[in-house]
């Protein structure tokens, strides 16, 4: 069983997760992680990566705040025995010295509003973390972004069969420092209106939603995260890099390692 928003989010910001698998698999081997490592892959989304590192063998924890992108995910971690998946975000965990891997891919941790919850969110991902483990964040560079400034961005794509457009408004909270885009799902295109919203052909529907982003400078990051305590920090640009580089993309991408 499915749900639009999750086929709606898997249609538009679906990437191929192989990269980020091989990135995440060298990454591994760079700081001598054990293997096979305890992955947690926090704010999973609907599970698209949960699959992909079990196939490796490593024992995967998803956890999700969302209700729908959790359902999802639950489905899929049923085809998978060394696959769980658990409710929650970063204020959710828990964990003691429980996983070699924390990773939060596709920016999770940007939605973190207010400094004090990227602060122990840092905090709660160190504890869980075992000795030698290492932390891995992907995120949108927004200094890049609002740089490069795009007041929308429109896009299209098939979901169930059936034609659909998304509209990206994006805005800025100066003051607060966050970034806002308001994603419109619309089965009305050129005219044509499609039976996939509703039961009602004829009747246009748009779906609304609006996420609100952190402006995370990389030197805040940074400085954060070598005060909690974790070493060996690198940055990168992209899954293709095998090596850290100075931040200079959309991306903006870190690994840090709790000392042994």
């Amino acid at each position: 069983m499915s749900n639009l928003r999750s086929d709606l989010y898997s249609a538009f910001y679906y990437t191929d997760p192989a990269p980020i698998v091989e990135f995440l698999q060298w990454l591994a081997v760079s700081y001598n992680v054990s293997n096979p490592p305890r992955i947690l892959d926090i704010g999973c989304g609907p599970g698209r990566m949960l699959p992909e590192f079990a196939k490796l063998g490593w024992e995967t924890t998803g956890m999700e705040p969302d209700p729908d992108y959790l359902f999802q995910a639950t489905e899929v971690a049923e085809s998978w025995e060394n696959v769980t998946v658990q409710p929650g975000g970063f204020g959710d965990i828990e964990a003691e010295e429980k996983f070699d891997i924390i990773a939060a891919i596709n920016g999770p941790f940007y939605y973190l509003l207010k400094l004090e919850d990227r602060i122990d969110a840092l905090q709660r991902m160190f504890q869980a973390l075992k000795p030698g483990g290492i932390m891995f964040l992907a995120m949108a560079n927004f200094l890049w972004i609002l740089k490069n400034f795009k007041p929308q961005i429109k896009r299209t794509t098939t979901v169930n069969g059936k034609k659909i457009q998304l509209v990206v408004n994006h805005s800025i909270d100066f003051h607060n420092s966050i970034f806002i885009a308001e994603d419109i799902f619309s089965n009305d295109i050129e005219e044509e209106t499609f039976n996939i919203f509703n039961d009602n052909p004829e009747e246009v529907v748009d779906i609304v939603e609006v996420s609100k982003f952190a402006i995370i400078q990389p030197s805040e990051l940074l400085y954060f995260v070598q005060k909690t305590g974790f070493k060996n920090i690198q940055t990168y640009n992209s899954y293709k890099a095998r090596k850290s580089e100075k931040l200079t993309s959309s991306h903006m991408m870190l690994s840090a390692q709790k000392p042994i």
